[in-house]
């Protein structure tokens, strides 16, 4: 079965709407965000907490690389349970759960009121959106007029710009509707390329859908890209169900090029995926060039994809524009359904949790 027909069978939510949907979410996200109305005290904080889990944790993720160096306070993600013992009224703590019922996300929203601190609320509705009403705090409500598959792991650019309008605010960080415009571009470019009803031949993402086949896979990025990488491991663990880890140069070369000798079938089973960037620091780029060198030596197969957009914040979306057309495409030469989350759900079910979305 080619894909155009495996997508008719497999595709039930229609996955591969909400990816080619992802320029109008950020565009939708925008605007919706843009309208809500945050305090002028809420700037003043000395720290700042974002907490989220799974799909609704990853922009949270990739704000902490993509801004890293531009952060005037510290910042830290939570996924988990508890916040720090030092947040207090002088904390900023964003929560998001795009169900708005997760247990985890709860649960650091009532600590954080019982602390006091300033929060700030994304989600498409339940318990948190609730919270925020009954607490006057400042929310913004999702509508995901964009996501026809309803699935938070599918609905970054809800997730994403949400945040970081919200973030722009209160202070933390810069952006203007101009830097949005040239993502959309990018991501649109990456459409018109990659969408196999417009270029069924010649297809990139096909390709390296295909060499992914069987394979555990290893994303390699840096800096700017690290939260993008993330964003699209988590896509393939749960679209693809096809193991895969990320791993960050330079932490990587201090440990795990000495974990590609053992056990002998790695140069059978896995394969590693290196985003390439110019805009990487001098530095990381010769880190690139070497740490390839290696995987080669070891006879691990690889792929690598050089990002071209010419501004992080678009290479961000570019990545992730990108990987989603990869995993979509190896979750139907897989011939599945990309939508449940069958052990996802099991879990959640043992432990009581409601389900959601």
């Amino acid at each position: 079965m080619d894909i155009q027909e495996a997508i008719k069978k497999y595709d039930t939510q229609n996955v591969y709407g909400s990816i080619l949907s992802l320029p109008d979410q950020c565009l939708h996200a925008w605007e919706d965000a843009s309208k809500v109305d945050v305090p002028e005290y809420y700037k003043d904080v000395e720290n700042i907490i974002m907490c989220g889990m799974g799909g609704s944790g990853l922009g949270a993720r990739v704000i902490e690389s993509l801004y890293f160096n531009d952060l005037e306070k510290p910042l830290i993600r939570i996924n988990d349970y508890s916040l720090p013992s030092y947040v207090n009224e002088k904390s900023l703590v964003f929560v998001s759960s795009y169900s708005g019922n997760t247990e985890e996300t709860v649960n650091n929203l009532d600590q954080a009121l019982e602390r006091k601190a300033k929060i700030l609320v994304i989600g498409a509705g339940g318990k948190l959106i609730d919270i925020a009403k009954q607490n006057n705090l400042p929310f913004y409500l999702i509508t995901p007029t964009h996501n026809p598959s309803n699935q938070p792991r599918m609905a970054i650019g809800y997730s994403l710009v949400g945040q970081l309008v919200l973030a722009s605010k209160v202070g933390i960080l810069e952006i203007n509707f101009r830097e949005i415009e040239n993502t959309v571009n990018v991501m649109r470019n990456i459409i018109k390329e990659n969408d196999i009803n417009r270029n069924p031949e010649n297809n990139k993402s096909i390709e390296f859908a295909k060499k992914m086949i069987g394979k555990i896979i290893t994303y390699i990025s840096s800096e700017h890209i690290i939260g993008a990488a993330h964003v699209i491991n988590n896509q393939l663990n749960e679209n693809a169900k096809n193991l895969s880890f990320d791993f960050a140069i330079p932490e990587l070369n201090h440990h795990l090029m000495e974990g590609l000798k053992h056990p002998e079938e790695n140069n059978k089973n896995l394969l590693t995926l290196l985003f390439e960037s110019d805009l990487y620091s001098e530095r990381i780029i010769q880190r690139f060039k070497i740490t390839k060198e290696v995987i080669q030596k070891n006879n691990i197969q690889s792929l690598t994809l050089k990002l071209d957009a010419i501004d992080k914040n678009s290479q961000v979306f570019e990545s992730i524009q990108f990987g989603a057309f990869v995993n979509f495409y190896l979750t139907m030469l897989y011939g599945i359904d990309p939508a449940p989350i069958s052990w996802v759900d099991y879990f959640k079910e043992k432990l009581g949790q409601p389900l959601g979305k």
